[in-house]
């Protein structure tokens, strides 16, 4: 009885291994080639638009576009790098800190739970709805803040 418990724990284990790595290594080689090219510039662009009423400048969309996408990890990454740079302000750090926190590899997660039973629509709408409402009071917050200096 033992023995069965273990067995369908590892099987249903790498089940599950198998299946986050037919989500994560696709979309890390998609993100390689899509860093380098035109249409990448575009997108930041086109996502520009929803993050500037947040207070984000326009430096902050490759942070944020690959927090999104990636993951939290990739996105603190090039948050760093852009920072020690002085390519983004302390304001584009810290709300894109606060927005990648709550709503960070959308699509990996999203796929993730939808593998294991979740609903996917639900789950992505939700986490992007509390994470722009979030950033966008703090945001108003900390600039009324720097204002009253």
């Amino acid at each position: 009885m033992g023995n069965h418990i273990l067995l369908h724990s590892v099987l249903g284990s790498l089940n599950l291994s198998v299946k986050l790595i037919l989500i994560i290594v696709p979309l890390m080689i998609s993100y390689e080639f899509l860093e380098n090219s035109k249409i990448f510039k575009k997108i930041l662009n086109f996502l520009y638009l929803f993050i500037k009423p947040m207070g984000f400048s326009k430096n902050a969309s490759i942070s944020m576009l690959t927090g999104i996408f990636l993951g939290i990890t990739y996105g603190s990454g090039i948050l760093i790098a852009q920072s020690s740079k002085n390519r983004i302000t302390k304001l584009d750090a810290a709300l894109t800190a606060i927005f990648l926190s709550m709503c960070h590899a959308v699509i990996e997660d999203t796929l993730i739970f939808v593998a294991i039973g979740g609903n996917g629509a639900y789950m992505l709408i939700t986490r992007i709805i509390i994470a722009t409402l979030i950033t966008y009071i703090l945001y108003k917050y900390m600039s009324s803040k720097i204002s009253q200096r």
